[in-house]
């Protein structure tokens, strides 16, 4: 009876746990008007215990759809705000050219380690910017 049950679960599939150690954090959306200039922030996080090596480069890959523009394609260690630090963050600039919806493609890839042993991570991500109109200028008051 237990082979059964047990031969129904694997059949069916378990979902897939989490992958314990590290996570790359991402905003769903930014909001921004024609124009303007924003960031989008990367942020690589690790459990106690964990870091990102620092002696293999932390490569960040950036592809904006066509309404935005970045200043930068590729950054590394060395472009993160605390490029120091046992899992580094980064602040994309991002400026908006056009209307709409779009996005911004990110591939990170980075060496989590602990103790001895460390582990290739190659995690893809992406990031929604809506861009909309400025608001119009109020009128002026009491100008006659």
């Amino acid at each position: 009876m237990r082979w059964a049950l047990l031969a129904r679960l694997v059949a069916r599939g378990a979902p897939a746990p989490r992958q314990p150690g590290w996570e790359v954090r991402v905003p769903d959306k930014i909001e921004l008007a024609t124009g303007a200039s924003g960031t989008v922030a990367v942020s690589i996080a690790v459990d106690r215990g964990l870091s990102v090596s620092r002696d293999a480069d932390v490569i960040l890959d950036v592809v904006p759809d066509p309404g935005l523009t970045v200043r930068k394609k590729r950054l590394g260690r060395r472009d993160a705000v605390d490029p120091e630090a046992d899992a580094p963050r980064f602040a994309i600039p991002v400026r908006a050219d056009a209307d709409g919806e779009h996005t911004v493609k990110l591939r990170v890839r980075f060496w989590v380690c602990g103790g001895k042993v460390c582990k290739p991570i190659d995690v893809r991500r992406t990031a929604t910017v809506a861009v909309t109109a400025p608001a119009p200028a109020p009128p002026d008051a009491g100008v006659d």
